[in-house]
């Protein structure tokens, strides 16, 4: 298994102190000789029979196997059910979450006697498994019941029919995945190169492992069960396994809002018999809006040896299909965007953004059987420039002795560490434990010696016994009116959160993790929906799960004495009917829909008509922007992708040097704030000549590593503020590949790694000209309010008020402008070095 890396302990000290008091009043129960207290998980079953009801066999845990700790995953059985009549089933996997308390997570089937049916289930696996045991799925009895708050689902678990063990074990939460529809990887195998099976590349940074021969009847029908992938690559479409005229409709959604999500999803289109643009299947409306393509057969790969292979010499196919795409002119911004041509100009690659994320087609048939027997296409040559990847890619037997002892042996760098101290409580924690000292030492004066010396000074010591009992009843009232008045009374909400949009999209997108207070003692219910909300959106996607930061083991031994189990819909966990404590519970929340923030947007100047658009000329970025969030923006950052760097002539490598051509600026504002309301002129931040700007010159990408916190207690380098740290991983694959055996470098050996982030990253926008503006937005306890968050949070229906950080991305597009290839017979003589950060 991969080797994990942990970050210290999150538990606040309002944990800490309720769980002090409540181990305090079990012991004093059973001292009582009360009834003692034991695990609730909802329903009581004993073991299994021999010969059970219903046969369970995990087929896929996690998409292709890419179940990761701390992340959604998604779990594919089948089921067999010897029973004689068809029949309702609850299918469920238990999960122990931080508190020690059981997340059930249910789903309920009809199963038919003698026919094996195939199921998903979903569920958050913790960074450690609670249990310590591994994952069960079990199959109950569903017995119909109202549908109550503390029962949504209407049925309730009745007899053990079945169970069965995943033995899989999870992955490493610093792991990329990419899932590849069909059998041929076209290339995509070569990221997985590791070195004694470390999680991280060798000449790179984060490893990405290709999930490959996935099809239709193994794809997950919710979303939750894609979120582990980065991308998806559809290699294979023609036949019966792959073809998406197969989707079914749940199916397909999940795939929509995976995207909208911010997922890649990749279409190589097939030389002959395509499926995707001349028929009518449940993903024709993602697509990029283009004519027809335009097929050519006969043709030599030759024409395409720079996309295909750094080798100059190494023979290609020399009759293949290739498919050429023009944007239709019906086409708006954005749904059409040519990011690879040929030396002729026709376009292979072309894209659409949808949400956050894209879908690219591809016309060169990567597939072809003579590129899949020398190993191509090489991935520094095309996916690095359709994925956004950067970092030289070598097999094993190419590697030197002295690389691989360098490339397995290296100082990690974190960048999510102290989430969990950002988001905790901890004021009214003090309060009480001072409190608490103070009335036990003053009880111990009254009581004992103080309290006893007064009474013998006169003459009165025969009474101690009475006193003694008296000082008891009175500190034992003023302790209990202190630890109520000092008890949290108002439900609130403390976060951070990552929010992103697109310009031009409609949709956004959230991930925050959170700490919410809940008062009262029982359960209540946690929600990402309104109340009052009916309308359901065909793409927008609502998650929430119990969370624990990664070096919380969770379980029974750092859980509460009455630890009681509570039910999910594991296909739609936008609500939680928790049990409460009068203490907080962390939860991660993941959405794809609409926002009330008003995000940044450019605006016209004094006498514009047209709509505001952002420019460029060259270096310079023309336009203003604005932005209505609630609170002003700090630590802002404006990059500009001017584009990839000219396409590389046969015979040379990439190396490490970047795919694109990148600035990174930031700006200056008064008392270092962008206040709402306030523009900001991008030709002034741009500008070789300004007053309004502060450069981080060539060097941001190539120093970025350091910011991270050292995992191993080695590196001198201190470690950057967490928001900087966040804003960084955000950009990681864009990172400064190592440097080995170089001295003082800014890298070295260094390798970054994020466990929170996957799916987040911003390497895929820097394969086409577009403007990025980061920052962080603080909502201050003092301004808590609904609105505090991008998204709502909704605790027994109403609105809850928030104060946190949240780390905004806002992402404009420019005109695409594909990277030129050589002429034969070009000198290849000009051809420039790109800078540390591709400046141009």
């Amino acid at each position: 298994m991969w080797e994990q890396c942990c970050a210290p302990s999150g538990r606040t000290e309002d944990d800490a102190l309720n769980r002090f008091w409540a181990v305090c009043i079990a012991v004093l129960v059973v001292m009582l000789g009360s009834t003692t207290l034991r695990a609730q998980t909802g329903t009581d079953f004993g073991p299994a029979n021999a010969d059970e009801e219903v046969s369970l066999k995990v087929t896929s845990f996690g998409v292709g196997g890419t179940a990761r700790l701390g992340d959604w995953a998604g779990i594919q059985l089948n089921l067999f059910d010897n029973g004689s009549a068809p029949r309702s089933i609850i299918l469920r996997i238990p999960i122990r979450d931080a508190d020690g308390d059981e997340t059930q997570y249910d789903r309920v089937v009809t199963a038919s006697p003698g026919q094996t049916l195939s199921y998903w289930l979903y569920g958050w696996l913790p960074f450690r498994d609670a249990s310590g045991d591994g994952y069960e799925v079990r199959a109950y009895e569903a017995i119909e019941t109202a549908i109550t708050e503390s029962n949504p689902l209407g049925y309730r678990a009745g007899r053990l029919l079945g169970r069965t063990q995943i033995t899989a074990p999870a992955a490493n939460p610093t792991i990329g995945f990419i899932g590849v529809v069909g059998a041929n990887q076209a290339g995509l195998n070569q990221y997985s190169v590791n070195i004694n099976q470390r999680s991280w590349a060798p000449f790179g940074h984060e490893l990405t492992l290709p999930a490959a021969g996935l099809t239709i009847d193994t794809l997950p029908d919710r979303w939750q069960g894609l979120m582990a992938l980065d991308a998806i690559v559809w290699t294979e479409s023609t036949i019966a396994r792959s073809d998406p005229n197969r989707l079914t409709p749940e199916k397909a959604r999940a795939i929509r809002t995976w995207v909208a999500d911010g997922g890649h999803l990749v279409i190589l289109l097939p030389p002959s018999g395509d499926p995707w643009f001349s028929t009518q299947h449940p993903l024709r409306s993602l697509l990029p809006v283009i004519n027809r393509p335009e097929r050519r057969e006969g043709v030599d790969m030759d024409e395409y040896r720079a996309l295909i292979t750094e080798s100059a010499d190494i023979e290609l196919p020399t009759n293949t299909a290739v498919q050429i795409f023009t944007p239709a002119d019906a086409a708006l911004p954005g749904e059409a965007m040519p990011i690879l041509r040929g030396k002729d100009g026709g376009c292979v690659v072309i894209r659409r953004s949808f949400g956050s994320g894209f879908v690219t087609v591809v016309g060169l048939d990567l597939t072809h059987g003579e590129l899949r027997r020398v190993g191509l296409p090489d991935v520094e040559s095309f996916w690095h420039r359709v994925l956004g990847m950067r970092g030289q890619v070598k097999r094993i037997d190419q590697m030197t002795e002295q690389e691989k002892g360098d490339a397995g042996n290296r100082p990690i760098r974190l960048f999510d560490t102290g989430v969990e101290g950002a988001i905790a409580k901890t004021g009214r924690a003090v309060q009480g434990v001072l409190f608490g000292l103070l009335v036990f030492a003053l009880y111990w004066i009254v009581a004992g010696p103080g309290g006893f010396f007064a009474l013998k000074a006169r003459s009165k010591q025969h009474h101690a016994w009475v006193a003694f009992v008296g000082a008891t009843a009175v500190f034992t009232a003023i302790a209990w009116m202190g630890a109520t008045a000092l008890r949290p009374k108002t439900k609130n909400i403390s976060h951070l959160t990552l929010l992103e949009q697109v310009h031009g999209q409609g949709l956004a997108r959230g991930r925050s993790w959170m700490s919410v207070m809940l008062p009262a003692y029982g359960s209540s219910e946690v929600s990402l929906d309104a109340p009052d909300s009916t309308t359901e959106d065909p793409v927008s996607g609502r998650l929430l799960a119990p969370w624990a930061a990664p070096a919380t083991s969770g379980g029974l031994a750092e859980g509460y004495p009455d630890n009681t189990g509570y039910r999910v819909e594991s296909r739609d966990p936008s609500s939680l009917r928790v049990p409460t404590r009068a203490t907080v519970k962390d939860f991660r929340a993941d959405w794809v829909g609409t926002t009330d923030w008003s995000m940044p947007t450019p605006v016209g100047g004094v006498g514009d008509l047209g709509e505001p658009v952002i420019t460029t000329d060259g270096r310079l970025v023309s336009g203003l922007v604005r932005h209505g969030l609630p609170a002003p923006m700090t630590d802002v950052l404006v990059l500009v992708v001017h584009g990839q760097n000219r396409v590389l002539a046969p015979g040379q490598e990439l190396t490490r040097r970047s795919i694109s051509r990148v600035s990174v600026y930031a700006p200056i504002f008064d008392e270092d704030r962008w206040e709402p309301g306030v523009d900001m002129d991008l030709a002034s931040v741009t500008a070789p000549i300004g007053t309004n700007r502060q450069i981080v010159r060539d060097s941001y990408f190539a120093s970025a590593v350091r910011k991270g916190e050292d995992a191993t207690g080695i590196d001198t380098v201190r470690a950057a503020p967490l928001i900087d740290r966040l804003i960084a991983a955000r950009m990681l694959s864009q990172f400064e590949p190592p440097n080995y055996g170089v001295q003082n470098d800014t890298v070295g050996d260094r390798v970054a790694q994020r466990r929170m982030l996957h799916g987040w990253d911003l390497g895929r926008w820097f394969t086409q000209p577009c403007v990025i503006i980061l920052g962080a937005v603080e909502v201050t306890k003092e301004d808590a309010s609904a609105e505090g968050i991008p998204a709502p949070i909704y605790v027994d229906g109403r609105a809850i008020e928030a104060s946190g950080t949240t780390i905004v991305a806002w992402i404009y597009p420019l005109t695409p402008e594909p990277p030129t290839m050589y002429l034969p017979g070009e000198s290849t003589q000009s051809q420039p070095d790109a800078t540390e950060d591709g400046a141009p």
